[in-house]
């Protein structure tokens, strides 16, 4: 059976490598049903920085020298943007010169390590020869990637029993720890001295990419995030209409709304069809708007999707669609959703706006419509940089300590400055995290009746300190709003890190990421929660 399956690994092989170029992949049949097998095959055909052999193996069980480690470290980094490639250097090396295959890498490697505080590349790789062709280290390659690895989650203290608090690279080592990018042994060692295989450097390098990669601040908490709501994605008439039933005004704002529509889509009008579109469309939305017509929703938003206005001219527009919510009762959701989501880039009245999103709110049945409207108002605010009503807006939803329903009764009447608010207030709710104002790990443990079971996780911020919790609270009663709670998290994330409420955002960020591992979205889209989460919660931390 052994050697059948050995055979048919073959055959797949050599029909892989028959395809064109544009669709190969690269596989080795020594790391099929290996430990490494995703970290290997990332390595080699998604980052492209490993390579084989020619007799189709990865040889994962080798050494990997440190010529080897570094080249594939240093095109991680460039990759991501985070190393220049260098051609001409002072390093000093004597075994050392353009003459070797990884010369450029290397260089690179030795003048970005220049720009690194606490140590050099001759900090790591001291003496007058570099051995370029020695196998690599545990120690060695952990002091080379934490000149990338700069951020951690967690702070937990570093228990490897063979690496000392005053070594030469102890807070590196325990940052990729607490990274997840390196692990120690089950007899609690680290065995610095240890050579890595490939199949080890093959997974640090994907777990390096994506630590550099969560560690960019720019790709997290950007923007507000809302709920699809049905029929969002077409092009409303912003009210019933019915062409057997309209009267002639009514067919000539059907007209002009369908030909804007058909135009927009790539459509071409053929002079032979002309008479069965409106050639001048803005202009009968514009005559209708300035006539009277009824559905001043309608006209003025393909007046400002498709004219040629000023901004204060399509702000004033939006201020007249607002108004026409607020006075109507037949819109849908969809129609609702196109449209705050084009007034809300406009200079609007604070009255017209929040007056249409109560409209909007007292309409609507729909879960996903009354988030979005939460998510407006906070929109609302962002946009018009008002950070005392944000305080009071998000300070208020987090009393209600993630009750999904009770977040969605929203509370209209809320100003600024109605009540004192104290973001260091952290009783409005369950965490999966004890929560320890002033103090710090080492004060905390100083306490007799203190003790830490060092298999939790552990954070500490500037104020405070954070322990995970043996048994972690039901999370039941949002089965059946995951991807409310998911946007809700989300935006509320955002307006704390908007308002300067770091130390907040991160406490509900990493409660929020617990409740979330708990949920069906999760089991199906773990890598990019995973990779939101933890972006965030650096971005928050730094």
């Amino acid at each position: 059976m052994k050697k059948f399956k050995k055979l048919l690994l073959l055959i797949t092989i050599f029909i892989v490598l028959s395809i064109q170029p544009a669709l190969a992949k690269t596989v080795y049949y020594d790391t099929y049903n290996h430990w490494a097998e995703s970290d290997v095959d990332f390595a080699s055909n998604t980052l492209k920085v490993f390579k084989g052999y020619g007799d189709f193996t990865f040889k994962p069980e080798n050494n990997i020298t440190r010529a080897e480690f570094i080249t594939a470290l240093a095109k991680t980094a460039y990759r991501q943007n985070k190393m220049n490639e260098i051609y001409t250097s002072g390093m000093s090396y004597s075994d050392m010169s353009n003459k070797h295959w990884s010369y450029t890498f290397v260089i690179s490697m030795y003048e970005h390590l220049k720009t690194n505080r606490g140590y050099s590349f001759s900090d790591i790789f001291p003496g007058q020869n570099f051995y370029p062709d020695k196998p690599i280290t545990r120690e060695e390659s952990a002091a080379l990637i934490a000149a990338f690895c700069k951020d951690a989650v967690y702070d937990n203290p570093l228990n490897f029993k063979d690496v000392k608090t005053n070594g030469k690279f102890y807070n590196e080592i325990k940052r990729l720890y607490n990274a997840g990018i390196i692990t120690g042994y089950e007899d609690g060692t680290f065995k610095g001295n240890n050579n890595i295989t490939r199949a080890e450097a093959a997974a640090l390098i994907k777990r390096v990419y994506y630590d550099i990669k969560t560690s960019d601040h720019g790709k997290y908490l950007t923007k507000l995030e809302f709920l699809p709501i049905k029929g969002e994605d077409m092009y409303s008439y912003f009210g019933n209409y019915s062409w057997n039933g309209a009267d002639a005004t009514d067919k000539k704002y059907i007209k002009a709304k369908d030909t804007l529509e058909y135009v927009y889509f790539g459509g071409y009008i053929f002079p032979e069809d002309e008479h069965l579109y409106d050639l001048n469309a803005i202009e009968t939305m514009a005559s209708l708007r300035s006539s009277g017509y009824y559905n001043v929703a309608g006209t003025n938003f393909y007046m400002i999707t498709f004219g040629n206005y000023s901004d204060s001219e399509k702000a004033q527009f939006a201020n007249e669609i607002l108004a026409n919510i607020i006075a109507r009762n037949d819109f849908k959701d969809s129609d609702l959703m196109q449209i705050f989501a084009l007034v809300s880039k406009y200079d609007v009245k604070e009255y017209l706006y929040m007056g249409a999103l109560e409209k909007w709110n007292g309409l609507t049945a729909s879960d996903n419509a009354k988030a979005n409207i939460l998510f407006f108002r906070y929109a609302y605010y962002i946009k018009n940089n008002n950070k005392e009503m944000l305080k009071a807006l998000v300070y208020d939803d987090l009393k209600k300590a993630n009750n999904i329903p009770s977040l969605l009764d929203i509370n209209w009447g809320l100003t600024a400055g109605s009540e004192a608010i104290d973001f260091r207030n952290y009783n409005f709710g369950n965490y999966s995290f004890s929560l320890y104002k002033d103090t710090t790990l080492y004060r905390y443990t100083l306490n007799p009746l203190s003790s830490v079971n060092y298999n939790s996780k552990v954070v500490e911020l500037v104020n405070m300190l954070l322990i995970e919790k043996s048994v972690k609270p039901s999370t039941a009663s949002l089965t059946n709003y995951e991807s409310i709670f998911n946007k809700y998290s989300l935006n509320r994330l955002y307006v704390l890190n908007f308002i300067g409420e770091k130390e907040r955002a991160f406490i509900e960020g990493i409660n929020d990421y617990e409740i979330i591992k708990t949920f069906n979205i999760y089991k199906t889209n773990k890598a990019a929660i995973d990779d939101t989460y933890t972006g965030i919660l650096k971005k928050v931390k730094e």
